[in-house]
Parts: C-alpha cells; sequence; structure tokens
C-alpha cells in the first residue's frame, strides 16, 4: 500500500473557480445541488474508449453493481456499528470523519461494488453523495463511501460543516476503506474511487499512486497536476485501470492538460473516456450515470 508524505495544502489553484459553476449547476464546489437540470449540452466521448470498450486490463464482471452471487463471506466485525441501509456517520479512530450508504435493496448475501467519493472543496461529501451518487447507488445495489478531508472549510461561516483535503488524508481513506468493507458485503476487485475539483485533484494522486486498490477512476473538474507535482504522472500506474474524466468546456479548471493526461494514460495501456460537454466547473447527475457505466464492469488486480 503506498503510503503519502506531506505536501503543501492544495488551495490556490481553486479559489478562482468557485464559483465558476454554470446555469445548469447539478453539483457545485461546496456540494449543494441548487438545480437538477439538463447535462449541459450533452456529454460526447471523444478518443478515449467508450463503455463498450475494453476495461483497461480488467476483467468483465457482467453484473456491474453486485457480483451476483452469493459469496459465503464472513464480515467483519464492524468496528463502526453502523446499521447496513441509509445513510450513516462514522468517525475513523485517529482519521477521518465519513459517510456511507447502502440502498434499501442492499443484499448482504451477494458482493457489491464500492464508490469512494471525493468530494469538493468546502463540501463534507453528502451532497454529492445525496445528488450523484445515491440515485445510482439505489439502482444498482452499490455501497458508497464519503470521506470528509481533514482540513477546515475556507469559509466556516457560509459552509461551517465543510472540508478539504489534505495529503495525509490520501493514507486515512486506504485505511478506511478495509474498515468499511467489513461492514459490508463488497466484492474484494471492485472499488471505483470518484472525485470532483479538488478530489479529483487529491484523487488522482491516491487513484494513480495507490492503483492496484481501485477497480476504476472516475474523475472531473481537474486534472493530474497536483499528483504529477509529488511525481505520480500517469506513467506510475501499476496496471491498465480505466479512467473516465469529465471536463467542461469552460471549466477554468480545465486546461490543455486533460489531453496530456488522456495520452499519457493511454500510453500505458489504459482505457481513458473523455467526456467534454459544453459547461462550466459542474458535473451532472447523467454525466455520473455514464461514468458508472465506463467502470462497473473492471475489476482490479
Amino acid at each position: 500500500m503506498r503510503r503519502f508524505a506531506s505536501l503543501p495544502a492544495l488551495v490556490i489553484s481553486l479559489l478562482g473557480s468557485l464559483w465558476a459553476c454554470s446555469s445548469t449547476t447539478t453539483i457545485d464546489e461546496t456540494g449543494t445541488h441548487p438545480t437538477t437540470g439538463d447535462d449541459g449540452g450533452g456529454s460526447q466521448g471523444t478518443e478515449g474508449g467508450s463503455s463498450s470498450g475494453d476495461d483497461g486490463g480488467g476483467s468483465a464482471n457482467q453484473e456491474g453493481g453486485s457480483g451476483g452471487q452469493d459469496s459465503g463471506v464472513v464480515l467483519g466485525p464492524c468496528k463502526f456499528g453502523m446499521s447496513k441501509t441509509g445513510l450513516n456517520a462514522g468517525q475513523q479512530a485517529g482519521g477521518l470523519a465519513f459517510h456511507t450508504y447502502a440502498p434499501a435493496n442492499y443484499d448482504p448475501k451477494i458482493q457489491h461494488t464500492i464508490v469512494i467519493i471525493m468530494h469538493g472543496q468546502d463540501s463534507d461529501g453528502t451532497g454529492e453523495l445525496s445528488a450523484l451518487w445515491q440515485p445510482i447507488a439505489d439502482a444498482n445495489q452499490l455501497v458508497l463511501l464519503a470521506p470528509k478531508g481533514s482540513r477546515p472549510s475556507t469559509n466556516p461561516g457560509m459552509y461551517p460543516n465543510g472540508a478539504n483535503w489534505a495529503t495525509a488524508d490520501l493514507n486515512s481513506i486506504q485505511d478506511l476503506m478495509p474498515e468499511v468493507d467489513a461492514c459490508y458485503n463488497i466484492h474484494p476487485k471492485k472499488h471505483i474511487l470518484w472525485g470532483f475539483s479538488e478530489g479529483c485533484f487529491y484523487g488522482y494522486l491516491l487513484g494513480i499512486g495507490a492503483s492496484t486498490s481501485f477497480s476504476g477512476l472516475a474523475m472531473g473538474g481537474a486534472d493530474t497536476s497536483f499528483a504529477r507535482g509529488d511525481g505520480y504522472d500517469p506513467s506510475k500506474v501499476m496496471w491498465k485501470i480505466p479512467v473516465s474524466h469529465v471536463a467542461g468546456t469552460m471549466d477554468p479548471n480545465t486546461t490543455g492538460q486533460i489531453l496530456q493526461d488522456q495520452k499519457d494514460f493511454q500510453a500505458q495501456g489504459c482505457t481513458f473516456t473523455l467526456y467534454q460537454p459544453v459547461q462550466g466547473h459542474t458535473i451532472t447527475p447523467a454525466q455520473v450515470v455514464a461514468q458508472y457505466n465506463d467502470l462497473k464492469n473492471s475489476l482490479s488486480p
């Protein structure tokens, strides 16, 4: 398991785009969801493959959200004492606060995919969980894990529950994953990592540095520049992990770097599906559904 050394916190590169949400915003930087509008002009994949193509090296699991079979796995013990369905709050010992979600139709007898949600600036992850991922979880029997960054909100008066990421939090997420897996029947090779904006910057660092822990990376609203600054460009991935990325054409966080990211992941044999809708710094439920469909059949090593 790759451990991450402390780095200067990422703040400045995000501040200019904090309020750059379009009128069709569904989820913004702070995790709120003021509208449930259209997907901003339609998302079109570009030159990186599609959800029906090669999964980037993982084996196909045709059941998608769950393994579709009785696993015979003995779980636990679950140290958090959380219930199996609905939204649950937890606190990692010496680590991060977090929320989990399992749908009402969660079946403990079969293995499930889990999605780890890395929130944007000044969010706590619950907005992204409820607005973007809960409907997908309900439809596909997914389990969701939304850890909360350890750094405080940049504006506690406006966002009293908000938080931001620190590089050391990535070690805590790696420690938290098996602890939450023990509370649910999670497929050992089906952990999707999703991040938007600040969560994307830190998500690429975690997803590249600890790529074998994940079955796919679903990212948006940023690029790999922060990971590259820590010495983790896409050439450091340890398997052909598939990537699905949403980059709005009017998003100030999205530059030409994302096209280089695509080329560099593809050079490692990874499928990189790039969506470039006409929109600003935002991501919509329809686009997240597309990301899930791109990655749902992939298995980590």
